[in-house]
């Protein structure tokens, strides 16, 4: 079914659309997880008191809990960013190693370290690290404003 789909419908081996579905993979169960921790740490009394004011299912649900997980999105989202953009493993599984086509920055750091280039490894290493640094102060400044840390 695999190989109908890729030579059928999409291409996914050495393509673009298979970094996409292989970090998808990976980072959909860290951002479930996330979202259902949020979700769970909000009281279910906020939509039954909205019920008997007359809203619906639907309304107290997208002007009540949802306004009350904004945060917790954000930081699944941003998280989910950060580990997408560091994904080695499946992303070189699924889509390969092909400079300028399937190239992220864990798959240049690979092929420049493989190419003995230790000059362009320290400089993607030092951008690496900074976007997944600046990514976590962001969360944190989001998600625990307010807070003593």
């Amino acid at each position: 079914m695999g190989s109908f789909i890729n030579e059928n419908v999409i291409r996914f081996v050495f393509e673009v659309p298979g970094i996409v579905l292989a970090q998808f993979a990976v980072v959909s169960v860290m951002a479930i997880k996330m979202l259902k921790e949020t979700f769970d740490g909000i009281s279910p009394r906020y939509e039954k008191v909205a019920r008997t004011l007359g809203y619906t299912e639907l309304e107290a649900f997208f002007f009540i809990t949802l306004p009350a997980a904004k945060r917790g999105i954000l930081g699944a989202a941003l998280l989910s960013w950060a580990r997408a953009l560091g994904e080695f493993g499946a992303t070189i599984m699924l889509a390969g190693t092909m400079r300028f086509k399937t190239e992220t920055l864990p798959v240049a750091i690979y092929l420049n370290l493989a190419a003995g280039n230790l000059g362009g490894v320290a400089t993607l290493s030092i951008i690496l690290l900074l976007v997944s640094c600046t990514t976590q102060m962001v969360v944190r400044k989001l998600l625990y404003r307010g807070f003593a840390p």
